[in-house]
């Protein structure tokens, strides 16, 4: 897998040049009445490298503070807020509470053991919690970086990309049995349905087994479509991107080739996929 920070693209060429990095990070420290002794990084699309000219500027402070802004949005162990606005797009800054990021490292180091059985995969229950944790791994720190590395071990982010291979793998399989048992009983329509989000689960598989760990199925396509022009066309984003983008007209010839594509990741993975994908869910796919 990638190094933190490392999994799309190089931290010079995913922040913009423009940016005027110092100034954000001022007018963070200001909106949460901060000392200047934080962990202050951005994260988000801009270091993702899928920022677009409306993407907003996503900045992170650790520490128990308060941020003052509109738009506030109160999540578990999270509080965002917009500012200000910088060259035209919205500066949003989220403070992370100490504790809830200690309850965090907890629920996930639970979810990444239970890779190691064979009687399924414990995960995450907030969609959100894989956000801090995907942010934390590839955000950029403004203040203090030994101390966004400490955060990343502490956390556990090194196996975010093994877990997220592990549980869309298992999402894949299970949707594409939805899918066969559908065809079986004469549902084209929802076959087809079903077929277009076993289509997503392969695909963050597939992204995954890469090291990419962005959450945000927003970002699916660019993602697959990235990936696939950094390998040849016959690999699996590249399959995935096209099916999402044009469906075909016969879902069982896709879908068997879906198959195939899902069942070579996970063959590829070696041990990075877990017990239960490999003597259980690979088993599903032939």
């Amino acid at each position: 897998m990638n190094a933190p920070g490392t999994t799309t693209t190089s931290a010079a060429a995913a922040v913009e040049q423009p940016t005027d990095l110092a100034a954000l990070a001022a007018t963070a420290l200001e909106a949460v009445g901060g000392s200047g002794d934080e962990l202050l990084f951005l994260a988000g699309s801009t270091t993702d490298g899928l920022a677009n000219r409306n993407s907003d500027l996503d900045l992170y402070v650790v520490g128990d503070l308060r941020v003052t802004g509109s738009e506030t949005a109160a999540r578990q162990g999270e509080r965002t807020a917009t500012v200000a606005y910088h060259e035209g797009r919205e500066v949003n800054v989220a403070v992370l509470d100490p504790a809830a990021l200690g309850g965090l490292r907890d629920a996930f180091g639970a979810s990444v053991a239970s890779l190691s059985g064979e009687k399924g995969i414990a995960q995450l229950v907030d969609e959100d919690n894989l956000k801090i944790l995907h942010r934390v791994r590839t955000g950029r720190a403004l203040r203090h970086s030994d101390r966004l590395r400490e955060l990343r071990q502490d956390l556990g982010t090194d196996d975010l990309p093994r877990y997220l291979l592990n549980v869309a793998a298992v999402a894949a399989v299970n949707r594409l049995t939805d899918v066969s048992g559908e065809l079986a009983d004469g549902h084209a329509d929802s076959a087809a349905w079903m077929y277009r989000e076993a289509l997503v689960h392969t695909g963050q598989c597939a992204l995954a087994a890469a090291g990419v760990t962005v959450p945000s199925v927003k970002w699916l396509v660019r993602l697959l479509q990235r990936e696939a022009a950094r390998q040849d066309d016959s690999g699996c984003a590249a399959h995935v991107a096209r099916h999402l983008l044009a469906p075909p007209a016969d879902t069982t010839a896709a879908m068997t080739a879906t198959r195939a594509h899902l069942a070579a990741v996970i063959d590829a993975a070696g041990d990075q996929a877990g017990p239960y994908v490999r003597t259980v869910a690979r088993r599903k796919l032939g």
